[in-house]
């Protein structure tokens, strides 16, 4: 016989028991408040924009200065863009056209809009890092404007103490969406025609570049970088682009990040000066020493922006 001091077992269709007569230990309920919750959040997302969670390595000083230069070409034919439907304010924003200019190929099959720029944690505040040339850069206005229902920087970006100069150039009314999705903060003006809004990010920088659009105009999509240092580029419409005075040292390794709107950030194969290689999450590393001019010719097969 069993004893009285057991609990009493029942089985259901071999899946659901119960304990009968046991008392049961419940789980002490954990209250997490918003705060903690976005601060959990923000270490995460360090994580991502650093190109994982390894602790912050400390970098060699430079001893002076580089350039890094090149090209991004597309290896096969581009893919075909997505058409838009304009269906307001048609007699200004049709003048824009009617293709959603993802995929830019220029001449010699560059590749358009295609961002680069140094994701190492540099001191902004150390003249050792920050050239004297960008002391005037710091605090020069930058402009984001539109027209035609057509943000002319499809790639929009900045570095931290900038200000942007948001333009409305269109005889109708915009909104101007910066919706950052960490860092730097996000802003959603009305602009009216000719007007000018002033954009200041804060000390943050974004993870990655964020989407701006206009609601007004739901057909307009351009994205938005916010740097901690001013060493960036954007390609042109022919892929190229330049980097001027880079630190630069013995020991200095770097790290690039480049980022595309249809792929994001590069993660497949690419070709680098004629070898194969893959980066991880647009990441790759770069030494340079002092007076180099590093090229980077990078040809990227149209795959990857189907």
């Amino acid at each position: 016989m069993l004893s009285k001091r057991l609990c009493c077992v029942s089985v259901l269709s071999g899946l659901a028991v119960t304990l009968c007569g046991c008392p049961r230990p419940t789980a002490e309920t954990v209250s997490v408040d918003a705060a903690t919750i976005e601060a959990a959040r923000n270490v995460l997302e360090k994580g991502v924009a650093s190109g994982g969670g390894a602790a912050t390595v400390a970098l060699a000083e430079p001893q002076g200065w580089a350039t890094v230069t090149g090209k991004f070409t597309l290896a096969g034919t581009a893919p075909t863009n997505p058409s838009l439907t304009i269906d307001k304010d048609v007699e200004v924003c049709r003048a824009g056209g009617t293709e959603d200019k993802v995929v830019m190929i220029g001449p010699g099959n560059g590749i358009q809009n295609v961002l680069i720029y140094v994701s190492s944690k540099i001191p902004d505040d150390n003249p050792a890092w920050i050239h004297p040339s960008y002391e005037e850069v710091r605090t020069a206005e930058v402009t984001f404007d539109q027209k035609d229902c057509v943000f002319l920087d499809r790639v929009g970006v900045m570095w931290t103490p900038q200000t942007m100069i948001i333009l409305n150039s269109d005889s109708v009314l915009h909104n101007t969406n910066l919706a950052s999705t960490y860092g730097a903060k996000s802003i959603n003006p009305t602009v009216p025609p000719g007007a000018r809004v002033p954009y200041q990010p804060g000390a943050a920088s974004t993870r990655g570049p964020f989407p701006v659009s206009c609601s007004i105009h739901p057909w307009m999509s351009a994205s938005m970088m916010v740097c901690e240092n001013p060493y960036f580029a954007v390609t042109g419409e022919d892929g190229s682009f330049t980097i001027e005075n880079v630190p630069a040292g013995e020991g200095l390794e770097l790290e690039f990040r480049v980022w595309h709107e249809k792929p994001t950030f590069i993660k497949d194969e690419v070709s680098v000066n004629g070898t194969t290689t893959k980066w991880k999450r647009g990441t790759f590393k770069q030494k340079l020493n002092v007076g180099d001019t590093l090229t980077l010719n990078v040809a990227m097969d149209a795959a990857v922006f189907n």
